[in-house]
Parts: C-alpha cells; structure tokens; sequence
C-alpha cells in the first residue's frame, strides 16, 4: 500500500482544513468551523465532496484533542503538504492533531473508527 498524502493543509484557527489521501487511495476532508468538525469523502480527484463520514460539535472535538494530547507520541509527526500549507497556530492543535490521527488509518472506514474511538475514550 502506498503512504498516506496530506495535500492541502491550512489552519486558521477557527477555520481548518486538510486534505488527505489515504493508503487505499480514499481521499478525504478534514474541516474545522466555529460549530465543529467533519470528515467528508471526497471524489473526482479530491475535488468534490461527498458524504459526511463523522462529525462532532465543538465540545466534542476539543474532548477529542485532550484525548489525543494524552497519546501524542503515538501519532506521527505532521508533513508538510504537497499542495498549499498555511499553520498560523502553534503546535498541537486540534486540525494538526486530527491530520496526524488520520495518517495512521488505511482507509476511511479505519478513519472513522478511529475518530469514533477517541471520540468516546473518557479524556
């Protein structure tokens, strides 16, 4: 399988995205918006977006971010995108976290299980 791809990177703080091409050719959309974050497929050359696969209110995914503070050195570090790159935050916040996170999964069912997990792991 080959490696995971982040392509496009920007994080605004309250605005957020990343897009991300997994080992199984899945491309997805990471979004961050002042009323949470979401994870859409996207098709035709990770042009258009799809479905929504998982999504959290903002009380949720900053419980996620606890979540994956705790497992920090279990994630891989955060590349530098392929295609824009723009991080005006410091390290460690929830799109970098949530990007690194989905680096580790295979395909985007592996990703949703993922988020889904740390979603309801106690932080």
């Amino acid at each position: 399988m080959p490696n995971p791809v982040l392509h496009k990177y920007f994080d605004l703080g309250d605005r957020a995205l990343a897009n991300v091409s997994l080992p199984s050719g899945d491309r997805v959309l990471l979004t961050i918006l002042p009323a949470g974050f979401a994870v859409h497929r996207l098709h035709f050359f990770g042009i258009i977006p799809g479905i929504c696969l998982f999504g959290a209110n903002k009380p949720g995914y900053e419980q996620m971010t606890t979540v994956l503070l705790h497992d920090l050195a279990l994630l891989p570090p955060l590349p530098r995108a392929k295609g824009q790159h723009k991080d005006d935050q410091p390290p460690n916040q929830p799109l970098s976290l949530f990007t690194r996170l989905a680096l580790t999964a295979h395909d985007a069912n592996d990703l949703v299980r993922l988020f889904e997990r740390t979603r309801n792991t106690v932080g």
